[in-house]
């Protein structure tokens, strides 16, 4: 009895220890790598096919369509500079495929342009390329001395914008207004080594400066006086002379405060007839004031 027992175990373990014949294994295996491989054959034939076939409805549907040929250049421009020099600073021509002008390269040497503030490109389907100018709006001008091959110093006169961003004067034959530009503040004091077009004069008297520029059309003292100079070489204050006569003393802070004693004094000179020859706003407290006679206020004040 024992012994059927044994023999039962036995016949069971010996079932469970048979092994598969190796090379149906083998075959299983083969089996998996070839369709992995063709698997990726297939995504890489795929790939191509696309790529190639894309490049090719690309190049005949849109690069070499004739459709697509730019035939006009819509330029429109907040400023005073004409299409046509805009145009050629942007370096683009009729006749052009649309899809091939580089917008940001276009874009990007147009910026370049000491002149221009910003400029905006896009293709409008099926054959107009569009343009979008603006550009800097000068405020103030100052004077700077070009040194010449031969050696002699050439008076140069430049504009600076709201961000002390230096532009060179345009030639009057490449705007659409032939009047002269109306006077502008002249800044002085700026050494002629940093009138570089297209950089930025950055000083805290230059800001102050050109900040006071900026705000004095609306300030307190809008009409009352009108700012022929403005002295930046100063530390801590603006030297300020007007078409009046006047020279008044500016701090580089606080000028909203400033202009408002300014207003005060002149009303205050107006009551007794006087006008304003020299102040020092700069000073909080007792500020020192010297007055002038009206008969001797320069002409055209």
């Amino acid at each position: 009895m024992w012994g059927k027992k044994r023999n039962r175990r036995q016949s069971r373990y010996r079932l469970l220890e048979v092994d598969l014949p190796v090379g149906k294994v083998r075959r299983q295996r083969m089996k998996a790598i070839v369709r992995w491989a063709g698997g990726l054959l297939g995504l890489a034939a795929l790939f191509f096919g696309v790529w190639h076939g894309g490049a090719w409805v690309m190049r005949l549907g849109f690069y070499e369509n004739e459709i697509f040929t730019v035939k006009t250049i819509d330029v429109r421009v907040r400023g005073i500079i004409q299409p046509a020099q805009l145009q050629k600073m942007a370096g683009v021509h009729t006749g052009e495929n649309l899809f091939r002008v580089d917008l940001l390269r276009v874009k990007r040497d147009l910026e370049l342009t000491p002149l221009i503030e910003s400029a905006a490109v896009e293709r409008v389907l099926p054959d107009t390329l569009r343009l979008r100018i603006v550009e800097r709006r000068p405020i103030a001008q100052v004077v700077g001395f070009r040194q010449q091959p031969d050696g002699q110093l050439v008076r140069q006169v430049y504009w600076l914008d709201a961000r002390g961003v230096v532009i060179p004067p345009i030639d009057p034959r490449l705007t659409v207004q032939k009047n002269q530009p109306k006077w502008l503040p002249l800044i002085v004091g700026i050494p002629t080594a940093k009138l570089l077009p297209g950089r930025t004069v950055d000083s805290p008297a230059v800001r102050s400066a050109l900040q006071l520029v900026s705000r004095y059309d609306l300030s307190p003292m809008a009409g009352l006086a009108h700012l022929r100079q403005i002295d930046v070489s100063g530390r801590e204050t603006l030297g300020v002379i007007t078409w009046q006569g006047a020279r008044v003393t500016l701090g580089l802070n606080g000028l909203n405060a400033q202009i408002q004693r300014w207003r005060q004094i002149h009303d205050l000179g107006r009551q007794h007839h006087r006008i304003v020859a020299t102040v020092d706003l700069s000073i909080k407290n007792n500020l020192p004031v010297r007055w002038m006679h009206p008969s001797s206020r320069p002409a055209g004040g």
